[in-house]
């Protein structure tokens, strides 16, 4: 997706953003003053930028936007009011209603700092005038210094990130496109793995969350997958793949097929959809997934760290995970936080086999709340804290699976296969 970042900026406020927004936007980002920009109907994604003069862009980001029509766009803005302010909201619809031929999928409102001649005009004019100097002006000036902070650029950058994620990349026929549909995690380091993955598959997905708890943690601005078909089938994709972001084949599986069928309809959906199998749901697919995952083991002790499910349903398919780990070191092991393979399973083996130092590695895609709490918590009923009870020493490798480099390249593969 052709992306591009174009500011206005007479303070160096809003520069400071925009930097700090095509920087998220990746190394592919053109990054360009509006008087310098190149033509927009080159670009699929644009974020414009400005400070706020008299409630409006200045004159030539103004002139850029109205000649604009970018499939998506955001919008970010600096200015001396608040930035929870109406007139903030206001700037930020007025911005908005510029770019009626584009979806907005971001718009930010951030302070700036006075610029000192500004400052000194307004001291300078009549008490008691529009822009004079006063109390509630002195407040809002010291409000504003040292804004855009290291805080409003990490807040622009995420934001932008996120509002890319979301932009359905053209397909390159007009007609394909690859959904991730991944459970999802509200912990935002643990969401890296899913870029990684992501970055090493055929084309750029859009992203959906089959998790409706972790979608409404992020404020909705992940799809669920009906959510991102719907989507590509309005934007008048007909062929679809879907990549499966799961490990075992068990009920977030089936709930995953249950919502490609509505989709299947050969009068009002996709000419073609097709959607990877988990790597736990057949022999081949779980040894060619475990020689990704293997790859970069240390040839010591080794426990993972698996989900399961509590009436053990999924028992059987961890087992095989297991049995298989064994057959390639039997220093490795796999237990799970629900089901039969409990730790309290695997101490007695545990101390059978005389292990004093472990390293323990979460078996999930992403080193979510189950990893960062269950796994290698402070807390006593952690993993690592009843291990190191149990006097075996231990490190934590606190990564998913899905950010091992091997793993990304599995998944890819298995998209490749769909044909």
């Amino acid at each position: 997706m052709k992306t591009l970042v174009v500011y206005s900026s007479r303070t160096g406020n809003t520069e400071k953003l925009a930097r700090a927004i095509a920087g998220a936007l990746g190394p592919d980002c053109t990054l360009s003053r509006a008087e310098d920009a190149p033509p927009p109907e080159k670009f699929d994604f644009i974020a414009f930028g400005f400070g706020v003069y008299r409630g409006w862009p200045d004159g030539e980001l103004r002139s850029y936007m109205l000649r604009a029509k970018p499939r998506y766009a955001g919008i970010f803005l600096t200015l001396g009011a608040y930035p929870d302010s109406e007139h903030a909201q206001v700037c930020l619809a007025r911005a908005e209603g510029m770019l009626s031929a584009s979806k907005v999928l971001a718009k930010l409102a951030c302070h700036g700092a006075y610029a000192p001649d500004m400052i000194e005009r307004m001291k300078a004019r009549p008490a008691g005038s529009v822009h004079g100097w006063d109390e509630e002006r002195a407040a809002r000036v010291a409000a504003a210094a040292g804004h855009p902070d290291a805080d409003d650029l990490s807040r622009a950058q995420q934001l932008f990130k996120a509002a890319l994620a979301k932009a359905v990349p053209p397909p390159d026929d007009g007609k394909k496109a690859l959904v991730a549909a991944w459970f999802g995690t509200a912990v935002d380091a643990a969401r890296e793995a899913y870029d990684l993955a992501e970055s090493q598959l055929p084309v750029k997905p859009l992203r959906a969350h089959t998790s409706r708890f972790v979608r409404r943690k992020l404020g909705g601005e992940v799809p669920s997958l009906p959510g991102a078909l719907q989507r590509l089938y309005l934007d008048g994709v007909r062929h679809v793949k879907v990549l499966a972001g799961l490990l075992a084949a068990g009920e977030e599986y089936e709930l995953l097929r249950s919502d490609l069928e509505a989709f299947r309809n050969p009068l009002t959906g996709f000419d073609s959809l097709s959607v990877t199998a988990p790597p736990l749901s057949t022999p081949e697919r779980l040894r060619r997934f475990l020689d990704a995952v293997t790859a970069e083991l240390p040839d010591a002790p080794v426990l993972f760290m698996g989900h399961g499910h509590a009436d053990g349903r999924s028992d059987f398919q961890y087992d095989a995970v297991a049995a298989e780990l064994a057959k390639r070191n039997p220093a490795w092991r796999l237990g799970c936080v629900e089901g039969g393979r409990s730790l309290d399973t695997l101490l007695p083996e545990l101390k059978k086999a005389g292990v004093r130092r472990l390293e323990l590695r979460p078996f999930l895609l992403v080193a979510g709340d189950h990893a960062v709490n269950d796994l290698a918590g402070a807390e006593p009923g952690s993993w690592k804290s009843q291990l190191e009870a149990a006097g075996i020493e231990c490190t934590v490798e606190l990564r998913g699976l899905a950010a091992y480099p091997a793993v990304a390249r599995y998944f890819a593969e298995e998209v490749e296969r769909l044909g």
